[in-house]
């Protein structure tokens, strides 16, 4: 069966001598793995478009029960020229596109967290990485919006946050946000990172991008989401990119003239 349908790139790697295995995330048949023939070839017909996070329209080969489906066309519906041009964008554009990869069952069509995904990766290709509205905001929103989408939402209301003292707690199995520690699976916060958690939950990406956070209260608020994710999903949760983000990082902040560590 020939299949044409949008889709978005989630990872892909170099097969054989002149191919690449590519996963999608396909509107048709959720997330697939397709090998695409040639695509290393200087004169590929598929260009430079089989890149992760790129959103395709493309063609394949799909039969039942088959791993790896043979990928025959791909071409873009919209270019994200700028997610590769900074560290911090192309950081949370694969933190985005490792975490659908890893939480999605393969072959289960989910329409909404395609829609999200392009929606998240374009608003994230537009926005800033000095100022509002901020790159880096993009990823605990679509993180909370992916949990919304995979059935664990946060429970929260605008009540609970503003009834907040000076600090308080996450409570991990809800979501919901509460005046003191109460059980094993909390963690505690301040005031300013619970509330962030709740504009990320609860407001729009526009209105999230636009939020300012200190650099002690964004990290604050990202190990929430983190922990939340990771408390429903468990040995799902992928780290591979923020793992590596964080070793670059640390190179990047190393003196010039240290001494390279001995074998």
């Amino acid at each position: 069966m020939i299949v044409r349908t949008d889709a978005v790139v989630l990872r892909a790697f170099d097969y054989g001598e002149t191919s690449r295995i590519v996963t999608l995330l396909t509107r048709r048949h959720g997330v697939i793995g397709v090998l695409a023939r040639g695509a290393r070839r200087p004169k590929s017909r598929f260009g430079a478009t089989l890149q992760p996070m790129a959103h395709l329209q493309v063609v394949y080969y799909h039969k039942d029960g088959r791993g790896l489906q043979t990928l025959k066309e791909a071409a873009y519906v919209e270019r994200f020229g700028r997610l590769g041009t900074d560290v911090e964008r192309t950081t949370v554009g694969l933190r985005m596109v490792e975490l659908t990869r890893a939480l999605l069952h393969e072959n289960d069509p989910n329409a909404p967290v395609l829609a999200l995904l392009a929606r998240a990766l374009a608003w994230l290709d537009g926005a800033r990485t000095d100022g509002p509205p901020r790159a880096a905001n993009a990823l605990p929103w679509f993180q909370l919006r992916l949990a919304t989408l995979l059935g664990f939402a946060p429970d929260l209301s605008r009540d609970d946050l503003d009834g907040l003292g000076d600090d308080g707690a996450l409570l991990l199995d809800t979501g919901t946000v509460a005046p003191t520690d109460a059980g094993h699976a909390a963690l505690r916060a301040s005031r300013a990172a619970l509330r962030a958690f709740g504009v990320f939950a609860l407001a729009d990406l526009d209105t999230a991008g636009r939020l300012v956070l200190g650099d002690p209260v964004r990290r604050e608020v990202e190990g929430l989401v983190d922990a939340f994710l990771r408390y429903h999903t468990e040995d799902a949760y992928p780290e591979r990119v923020r793992d590596v983000a964080g070793q670059m990082a640390r190179g990047l902040r190393a003196p010039r003239d240290s001494a390279p560590p001995a074998p």
